[in-house]
């Protein structure tokens, strides 16, 4: 049998599969290889881009890098280290390396994606994200979403506190990338808007939208008349959770209640947020500590527990962190108002006496334990009992237009509030919790 001569078929069948990716021989292995992850439409277009900034020696200074990107910005802190990675420590950046950064970034699985981004923070390749890089990386992604010049006149406990929440049981010497991996999937926002550094750069795209488009959108908050300052729900926490919510609970977030405005009055909690859609529940403690729930289903008056699995709770002081369900049982929220002997006031997993997180009737009082509903390792807040300061809730989506479905309780959840507390409690079990009808108005 014939034997074909290697090299001269090996360069035919490289010239053909790069003719149909736009792949020119001429390029390396690596660059052939991220190619293959573009359309050619896609790769004319970047390369249109880059050779509208690039100078005659076909590359890019970290100014000019820069610009390509749209992302003058980027404080030097970041951009110095996304230009480090893509240049692979260069001091200028060719067509070859920009294709394989946002293939390796942008047309990756996510874990390869992630991989890239940690490298972005870990400038020594110790395998290790230092603290104070990542708190000045947090820092920097968020003002970039927020139009915020970095590194003025901002508070950065709020990102410390981030990072306490990362770097919580893993080594003192830095982040790992399993570390990094598993927060981010709590916390998106920091992961998003890194990969999100490399989205622009073609022909097409539109440079005056890039910062709005191509980061973690920060939704647009009303305040009900109350000054920002005065808020719980800061700007940097807003982004924070925005990341992890469904974009379209991403653009408008309303005040619905303030305990320092409206009163520590429940019936006035009620009448502000009852069935107006999912919500963030913030309550301060008079310790100082911050914490609350996500409630993906409406406040409604319900003599039992009620939501989905879409529902969290949450720390943002001493420490940021979320607490997904943990599969353990289905009492994701519960809302309590004007019962004889059942629970009033609201309340996230647990059962009753022993709640993940509950507020009394009264708004004065609460407690939070470590419960099987949610994957909180201990108390929310500095005691399992405390004291309420402040409690804030916000409507992260605009109600639809026709009512949201009831959830409140039936005849037996209306007059058997005895056999409702068992279920509460886990002592009982309900057969008629199917045959629901429309609530009772309230008194």
């Amino acid at each position: 049998m014939s034997q074909r001569s290697g090299p001269s078929w090996m360069a035919q069948c490289t010239s053909f599969v790069g003719s149909i990716f736009g792949v020119s021989s001429s390029h390396g292995p690596g660059y052939q290889e991220a190619a293959r992850r573009f359309t050619k439409d896609e790769l004319s277009s970047l390369q249109a881009g880059f050779d509208k900034i690039c100078g005659s020696d076909h590359s890019l200074d970290k100014s000019a890098f820069l610009e390509f990107l749209s992302l003058q910005d980027l404080d030097s802190f970041l951009a110095g280290r996304l230009f480090t990675v893509v240049s692979q420590g260069q001091d200028r950046v060719t067509f070859d390396q920009l294709v394989i950064a946002k293939a390796n970034c942008l047309k990756a699985t996510s874990d390869e994606a992630a991989s890239f981004c940690f490298n972005i923070l870990d400038a020594g390749r110790r395998g290790l994200v230092s603290h104070d890089s990542f708190v000045t990386a947090i820092q920097s992604c968020a003002a970039l979403a927020l139009h915020q010049q970095a590194g003025v006149n901002q508070d950065s406990r709020w990102a410390e506190d981030t990072a306490a929440g990362a770097f919580e049981g893993g080594s003192s010497q830095g982040l790992s990338l399993n570390a990094f991996l598993s927060w981010s999937k709590q916390l998106p926002a920091l992961l998003t808007s890194l990969k999100s550094l490399l989205a622009a750069g073609s022909v097409e795209t539109d440079t005056t939208a890039t910062s709005t488009t191509n980061h973690v959108k920060v939704p647009r908050m009303m305040y009900s008349e109350l000054s920002p300052s005065s808020c719980l729900m800061t700007p940097q926490f807003a982004w924070l959770f925005s990341s992890r919510l469904p974009p379209k609970q991403s653009d408008v977030w309303e005040l619905l209640f303030h305990s320092n405005k409206h009163g520590q009055s429940f019936n006035t909690f009620m009448g502000k947020v009852a069935g107006k859609g999912p919500t963030l529940l913030l309550v301060k403690d008079k310790q100082g500590q911050l914490f609350g729930g996500y409630a993906s289903e409406p406040w409604l008056k319900n003599g039992k527990y009620y939501g989905n699995f879409s529902t969290f709770l949450f720390q943002l002081l001493p420490k940021v962190a979320m607490y997904n369900p943990s599969g353990a049982n289905q009492n994701f929220q519960y809302c309590g108002h004007n019962f004889a002997s059942l629970p009033n006031g609201i309340g996230f997993g647990g059962q009753v006496g022993y709640w993940s997180l509950f507020v009394d009737g009264l708004f004065e009082k609460g407690m939070s334990h470590k419960g099987a509903t949610y994957t909180n390792p201990a108390s929310l807040s500095a005691d399992t009992k405390f004291e309420v300061d402040v409690v804030e809730c916000w409507l992260t989506q605009q109600p639809e237009e026709e009512a949201t479905a009831s959830a409140a309780g039936s005849v037996l959840d209306r007059f058997k509030e005895d056999r409702n507390l068992m279920d509460l409690a886990g002592k009982g079990t309900s057969h008629s919790a199917g045959y629901r009808e429309a609530p009772p108005e309230e008194d």
